[in-house]
């Protein structure tokens, strides 16, 4: 069951997501971006953006802490092996714990905006992005359980900056691609959440 979370910066939707997946089921990974912009230690050692990182070592690397009473996390880095991550996660999975885990990615927005700013610059940024979205966008899709995705709307007009224009455009398609496979999508406003599609979880 995929569940869209998304509303302008500031509007409550990162704890929404983790609240909805609290009340979804027993446990939960968390796949959580670093601040935008990136900061001078993140540019240093790569956190958050290494593409090349394996999935097996982010998962030795997770790190888990606790919610409400009952409940368990898993946090990892939201980073260019993300889609390697989830595949792993749904493969050694049986299907009695994905029936009782959600899947939080926080946010496809901005995990799009650090891989259109990796990408070589050039006519081929667009292309190199894209794919990775795609593969994203293919991992979250095929994920068993509950999955839940915030993610940012495209900004409205036209941008003159190249790399502004294909985040957007690609942020665009992507909302689109997941909103037509959701089972319900949340709008966020002033910490308030608004149904726009489907029913209420």
């Amino acid at each position: 069951m995929l569940l869209l979370v998304t509303g302008g910066t500031g509007s409550g939707k990162s704890a929404y997501a983790k609240r909805l997946a609290e009340s979804l089921g027993r446990e939960a990974i968390g796949f959580t971006c670093p601040a935008w912009p990136l900061t001078g230690a993140c540019r240093k050692d790569g956190s958050g953006a290494a593409s090349g990182e394996p999935a097996a070592r982010a998962f030795a690397d997770a790190k888990h802490a606790p919610g409400r009473r009952g409940f368990a996390w898993t946090q990892l880095p939201a980073d260019g092996a993300c889609a390697q991550a989830l595949t792993r996660v749904n493969l050694d999975s049986n299907p009695y714990r994905a029936e009782r885990r959600a899947l939080v990615l926080d946010s496809l927005s901005g995990w799009l905006r650090h891989r259109v700013l990796e990408a070589r610059p050039g006519e081929g940024d667009e292309g190199q992005a894209a794919a990775e979205a795609g593969k994203l966008l293919g991992a979250l899709l095929e994920f068993e359980g509950v999955v839940i995705v915030v993610t940012e709307e495209a900004a409205a007009g036209l941008v003159s900056d190249p790399r502004e224009r294909t985040y957007i455009k690609l942020l665009a398609e992507s909302n689109r691609r997941l909103a037509a496979a959701s089972h319900t999508i949340y709008r966020l406003s002033f910490g308030i959440a608004e149904t726009i599609r489907g029913e209420r979880i």
